[in-house]
């Protein structure tokens, strides 16, 4: 995505939820001195996953489980794309994602089971994520990092990327567009009300309204992804 088109987005993002454009800074240098560090590996990787194909997304809406059933069924070699939590579903179910887009949320003994039989792990760095970046971008592999500023490049973080994208479930979206996917093929995205234990690990039931600020997150996720429609071809999954 041009980050001038992102700004756009980006600008109307912070100021609709009142967050501070200085924090996503500090956590973008935080996570690419990290990454310095860290067990990265090239962006080139994701493009060979990607480019030219179809591509499995999914977010951890209430669909979820019912679409991978769907896609075990299928028995295609297709890449899978997942959105944080959703990563602990295909868990689950046997099935080892390709890439986990995660700003680290939500269940992570899941995105580090996965990440050690094989999943790429793209890390998102915003304001309300440090500590969790401090903590867990260390002990991952494979790791990539992304981030929302639409600056980046001019502060020379050369170890991140902002392929656009606001939630997890679009970024993997806007992430499989940079890389020139063939057709992305959408399933838990729900956009509703109801969010899960795997895109919220801490509420009581499996299924719950979502509060204020998660609605409104989802309202922006639809609002990217009908972005991207104009762009790509887009399936959602029955």
């Amino acid at each position: 995505m041009e980050m001038k088109e992102w700004k756009k987005f980006y600008n109307e993002i912070i100021e609709d939820f009142g967050f501070d454009r200085d924090k996503d800074i500090k956590s973008a240098i935080v996570l690419n001195n990290i990454l310095e560090n860290a067990d990265k590996i090239p962006i080139k990787n994701l493009k060979n996953i990607i480019e030219g194909k179809e591509v499995f997304i999914f977010g951890a809406g209430p669909s979820l489980k019912k679409h991978i059933k769907i896609i075990k069924n299928l028995n295609k070699d297709i890449p899978i794309i997942v959105a944080d939590g959703a990563s602990k579903a295909f868990l689950e179910e046997g099935i080892i994602p390709d890439i986990i887009v995660s700003d680290l949320d939500g269940d992570l003994n899941a995105i580090f089971e996965c990440n050690k039989r094989g999943s790429i792990i793209v890390v998102h760095a915003h304001g309300d994520n440090i500590d969790k970046i401090k903590e867990y971008v260390p002990k991952l592999k494979n790791v990539v990092g992304s981030c929302q500023i639409p600056n980046y490049m001019e502060l020379n973080l050369k170890n991140l990327v902002n392929f656009g994208g606001f939630t997890d479930g679009d970024r993997c979206c806007f992430l499989a567009y940079h890389f020139k996917a063939k057709k992305l093929i959408l399933g838990g995205m729900d956009f509703g009300i109801y969010i899960t234990k795997y895109s919220r690990p801490n509420i009581k039931s499996e299924i719950e309204i979502g509060d204020e600020i998660k609605i409104k997150k989802l309202k922006y996720a639809e609002k990217l992804i009908n972005y991207l429609k104009n762009k790509i071809d887009v399936e959602f999954l029955k």
